[in-house]
């Protein structure tokens, strides 16, 4: 195999794939990335065995052929070459020969056959959206997921597929964030699919932000996301996914609206003597006031006082002020509005976003 290509067409092929790529591995090869190069085309490929991630890349081959070479050193040596160099990369034998003006770079490889490939999907079912559209449901709900729950499906997002809109919820058992956007999508019924967390947050950073369209493609082990030239491979969470709209409360009759950033500033602030464990804060509404109090195992306390509307008979309620944080860090609307039912009911908070995007957070009160 023998291929030349300038440094600023392989660097960011690189850095595309190397999320799959695992620090430490179970299988040498699993730290190696899959070049191969056939006709004009020079195919990328990293894997974890539970992500796969392909790109692919129009570059002269002089030969072709496919070897793995290890990605960390590849990723390094191409990051610190020459901005604007043009890179010659071959293969002779069991080894890889990289060269790029007067730097010469020759590394161990590992067969081509040898590469773990996740399996073709078996009679997928296949759509196609917004780039987006889909990137906006995981920026709103993402940091709601569960991190190495005993309940495994808690460790992922729920993506529900419908004949009209697409849904993204994530919960790690003490607040739910619920994403919807319309979507005319070939569906017959809806299909629910937990994606893992690992999944989930590569195709956060990999989507585009605009119209151009994704091909999703789900089989029942397996979802697969085509970008064009980038393609997204993951395995499924096999669990059921808690119904997220029993906990969604329906008859909440208080309500206070807010400036989201005075609230953030406040929040931040309050946080500071808050518990490190548990990030409570006691919220007390009356009138046109509210009031956000911590205190830590020191018996250090603070206190906060922001004017506010707000509707409803007066109300102390607790919250962990890091569950409050994460939502309004997400939103960039000017107010807030969170409803409210007893000390004993959860909070929730609405935003509707652009092209009738519209998204629901609950947080489960703490008892202070």
């Amino acid at each position: 195999m023998r291929l030349s290509l300038p440094r600023e067409t392989f660097l960011p092929a690189i850095h595309q794939v190397m999320g799959a790529v695992e620090r430490r591995q179970t299988l040498p090869i699993l730290g190696n990335l899959l070049i191969e190069a056939s006709a004009n085309t020079v195919r990328l490929t990293a894997t974890d065995l539970e992500m796969e991630l392909v790109t692919e890349i129009s570059v002269l081959v002089d030969q072709e052929g496919a070897t793995t070479i290890p990605a960390r050193k590849l990723l390094d040596i191409c990051r610190n070459l020459p901005e604007g160099c043009d890179i010659t990369l071959s293969t002779d034998g069991s080894q890889a020969v990289i060269q790029a003006e007067r730097s010469r770079f020759q590394l161990a490889t590992l067969p081509a056959e040898d590469f773990p490939r996740i399996e073709a999907l078996r009679d997928p079912q296949s759509l196609v959206i917004r780039q987006g559209v889909l990137k906006n449901i995981i920026q709103h709900v993402a940091f709601a997921m569960a991190q190495q729950d005993v309940r495994y499906y808690l460790n992922g997002m729920l993506l529900e597929l419908a004949p009209n809109a697409l849904r993204g919820a994530t919960t790690d058992g003490h607040r739910l964030a619920l994403c919807e956007a319309p979507a005319e999508l070939s569906l017959g019924e809806v299909r629910q699919v937990i994606v893992p967390r690992k999944g989930v947050l590569e195709l956060q950073r990999l989507l585009g932000e605009g119209d151009a369209e994704a091909r999703i493609e789900v089989d029942a082990n397996h979802l697969r996301v085509d970008m064009g030239t980038l393609r997204l491979t993951s395995k499924l969470v096999d669990g059921r996914f808690p119904d997220y709209q029993r906990v969604i409360p329906t008859s909440s009759d208080k309500r206070l609206t807010i400036g989201r950033e005075a609230l953030r500033q406040a929040l931040t602030r309050a946080s500071i003597l808050s518990s490190e464990k548990f990030k409570g804060a006691r919220f007390t509404l009356e009138g046109d006031l509210l009031s956000i109090e911590t205190q830590n195992p020191e018996r250090e306390n603070s206190r906060e006082e922001l004017l506010a509307e707000y509707q409803g008979e007066a109300l102390t309620i607790g919250f962990n002020i890091a569950y409050l944080l994460d939502v309004l860090n997400t939103l960039q609307d000017a107010e807030v509005t969170l409803e409210l039912r007893n000390a004993e009911s959860s909070g929730v908070i609405h935003h509707d976003g652009p092209d009738g995007m519209r998204c629901t957070y609950v947080i489960m009160p703490m008892r202070l």
